[in-house]
């Protein structure tokens, strides 16, 4: 019988299941790195979702011509989430009688977010009629939001007349 060398162009079962093994090495070496990929990006989703946040707060305090506050839903921290709303008795704080704007989820674990106003204390932000950051004493107010963790750290610092910049690489909040 001649045999033609056309006709074996298959794998053979052990050809697979080695080829299988090593791909599976090769994963497991990988997925570490793949994790904290997927850690570092967490921080940066959050950071673009709360500079959204203020861009949609200072827009509808401009449509609107009404006071537009973000705050932490919990009333804590912002890292629990936060919620942005139509202010109306400007205390800073989403009340009865307060429209939702909108809300956002917790923070992935291993991640915060530090506001920093200046002379003031206080998590959240309103922006004024004009579009303006204000206080809950109408006085005007410029800071740095730090978003920080598994090793990343992201600042959007906004000026008193309420504009918003991100930066990769911004200074350690002052402890």
């Amino acid at each position: 019988m001649h045999h033609d060398p056309r006709a074996m162009s298959g794998i053979t079962l052990l050809e697979c299941v080695v080829a299988v093994a090593v791909l599976a090495v090769a994963l497991l070496a990988v997925a570490p790195s793949i994790e904290a990929v997927r850690r570092r990006v967490g921080v940066d989703i959050t950071a673009r979702a709360f500079l959204a946040s203020m861009q949609a707060a200072r827009a509808e305090a401009l449509a609107r011509h009404r006071r537009v506050a973000i705050a932490p839903h919990d009333g804590g921290a912002l890292s629990g989430g936060w919620v942005t709303f139509v202010d109306e008795n400007r205390n800073h704080r989403f009340d009865a009688g307060d429209q939702l704007l909108a809300r956002h989820a917790p923070l992935p674990p291993g991640v915060h977010i530090e506001a920093d106003w200046a002379l003031y204390y206080t998590e959240g932000l309103a922006f004024a009629e004009s579009g303006f950051i204000r206080t809950e004493r109408d006085k005007w107010l410029s800071g740095t939001v730090r978003i920080e963790g598994h090793e990343r750290r992201i600042c959007i610092t906004i000026n008193a007349y309420g504009r918003a910049r991100m930066s990769r690489r911004c200074a350690a909040a002052p402890r």
